[in-house]
């Protein structure tokens, strides 16, 4: 789980002082209130420290719809729902209390890399498959996958196994399979080929993420054992049947 950051609340007119470091499932905890208040509203200053990596303290302050909230109508259960409806946001927990106090804690999705929708929007995605943006560029692995399919929209749930075999044939590094395997992208084709791993000239077609491993070894036994033939494909969609281009 992630570290617990905190900030004094400051004035709205007053600058972020500092970032809140990464961590997996990042947990961010920040207080509002506004004393001079009494019950009559909630959270009439904002909280200055960036906390979060993923969402903004901005943004959460305003999908938790809590600010100026009379203190009598704002409802915990319902801002958590909110919050959690952020696709970056794992969990959250909302504390209100009188006078005019609130304290937000967000538990953020940990990004396992990226992935490219065909719209050219480059979101993170997680473990479980669930795509997201991030306030944070730099927040992510510089692991990428292009999907070519329908884009899909943030909080879109990827099978989580697909994600996985993606991901790892998005480590594999330029050179690694044999001296021509250079420029390597991985591709979620829309078509038969499923997924793909595409190099200069030449690609390898995995299909689906079943057998995963049964595939990669027999692509690799065969690039060893090839090392110098001319490719346009090997094709490993099924792991007892190995078909390469050209014949």
């Amino acid at each position: 789980m992630g570290a617990r950051g905190r900030a004094q609340a400051e004035p709205l007119s007053s600058r972020s002082r500092g970032r809140g470091r990464a961590t997996a499932r990042r947990r961010s905890s920040f207080k509002l209130k506004d004393p001079a208040r009494l019950g009559a509203g909630l959270l009439a200053i904002a909280c200055a420290a960036a906390l979060a990596r993923h969402v903004r303290v901005t943004q959460a302050i305003a999908q938790s719809e809590l600010l100026e909230t009379p203190s009598f109508r704002a409802s915990a259960a319902d801002a958590r729902t909110r919050l959690r409806s952020l696709a970056a946001v794992r969990d959250a927990a909302v504390e209100i209390a009188l006078p005019g106090r609130a304290k937000i804690t967000l538990t953020e999705r940990e990004a396992a890399g990226r992935w490219v929708s065909s719209n050219g929007i480059e979101w993170f995605v997680d473990a479980d498959g669930i795509l997201f943006p991030s306030a944070d560029p730099t927040a992510a692995p510089p692991l990428r996958v292009t999907d070519e399919r329908p884009a899909q929209t943030a909080g879109a749930r990827l099978d989580p196994a697909l994600v996985q075999v993606a991901l790892r044939l998005a480590a594999i590094a330029p050179g690694e399979l044999r001296a021509d395997a250079t420029g390597p992208k991985v591709v979620m084709t829309s078509g038969a080929n499923g997924l793909v791993l595409r190099f200069t000239s030449w690609e390898i077609r995995f299909g689906g993420p079943e057998s995963f491993d049964d595939k990669l070894a027999v692509a690799k036994r065969y690039l060893r054992d090839n090392p110098t033939r001319r490719l346009d494909y090997v094709d490993v969609r099924s792991a007892d049947r190995i078909v390469v281009s050209p014949q």
